[in-house]
C-alpha cells in the first residue's frame, strides 16, 4: 500500500472514482491525524447537516418555486415581490452526498424537487392564499456540481496535506505528520470559508406526488 495522501489525490483526479469511497477515505485520513473540523465536514457530506448554520455556500441551488395542485400536479407559484420571491427561490441544501448521488442518477436529466421545512410552507402559503405543499424544482446539474465541488475540495485539502510534507504510509501516519496536521493553521482552518445564509431545504428526485423526509 503506497502514500494514503497520494492515493486521495489519485482517486479525486479519477472521473471514474466513487466520491463516496472518496468521502470515506479522505474520512480516516481526518481522523487518524486527529483534524476534527475537517473529519465534521467529511461526515456532515455523508450524513448531512443536522446544523443549518454549517450547510457550506457551495450547496446553494437556485430554481423556481411551485405549488402541489391536486388537478394539474407542481404549477409555478407567482409573487408580487420580487425580493421574496428572489430569496426563497435560492436554497441551501443539507441533504447527504449518498442521498444527492441517488438523486441525480434517478433524475435521468429531470428536474429535482426540493422540499421545504413545515415553517416555509406555512409561509409560503400565506403568501399564496392557498394552503398546499410547495417545492423549490431545480435542474439534476446543480446536484451534479455540489458533487464536483465536493471532489475538489478533497483534492485540494490533499495537497495542502502534501504541501506540509504528510503523506502516510499505507494507513499510518506518523507522530511527526500528526504533529505537523494539528499544528498548522491552513490546515485546521481550512473549512472556515464554506458557509453562508441558512435557508435550509430537503431534495428528492422529482415525482409527481412527492414527500418531504
Amino acid at each position: 500500500m503506497g502514500k494514503i495522501v497520494l492515493d486521495l489525490q489519485l482517486e479525486a483526479l479519477s472521473k471514474d472514482s466513487d466520491v463516496l469511497n472518496l468521502l470515506r477515505k479522505a474520512y480516516v485520513v481526518a481522523r487518524k491525524l486527529k483534524l476534527d473540523e475537517f473529519e465534521e465536514w467529511v461526515n456532515s457530506e455523508l450524513n448531512g447537516y443536522k446544523d443549518g448554520n454549517k450547510i457550506p455556500e457551495y450547496r446553494k441551488v437556485k430554481g423556481e418555486v411551485k405549488g402541489w395542485n391536486p388537478y394539474h400536479g407542481w404549477i409555478p407559484m407567482i409573487m408580487k415581490d420580487t425580493e421574496t420571491e428572489n430569496m426563497i427561490s435560492e436554497q441551501l441544501v443539507s441533504d447527504s452526498i449518498p442521498n444527492l448521488k441517488n438523486v441525480y442518477d434517478s433524475a435521468n436529466g429531470s428536474n429535482a424537487t426540493l422540499q421545504f421545512n413545515a415553517g416555509m410552507n406555512n409561509l409560503l402559503s400565506k403568501l399564496s392564499d392557498f394552503n398546499t405543499k410547495y417545492a423549490l424544482m431545480i435542474s439534476a446539474n446543480q446536484i451534479y456540481n455540489i458533487m464536483e465541488r465536493v471532489r475538489t475540495i478533497v483534492l485540494d485539502w490533499s495537497i495542502t496535506l502534501e504541501e506540509n510534507d504528510i503523506l502516510g504510509e499505507g494507513l499510518q501516519f506518523t507522530k511527526r505528520e500528526k504533529d505537523i496536521a494539528v499544528s498548522s493553521s491552513t490546515i485546521n482552518n481550512y473549512t472556515n470559508n464554506f458557509y453562508g445564509d441558512v435557508r435550509e431545504t430537503q431534495i428528492q428526485q422529482d415525482t409527481s406526488e412527492s414527500t418531504q423526509k
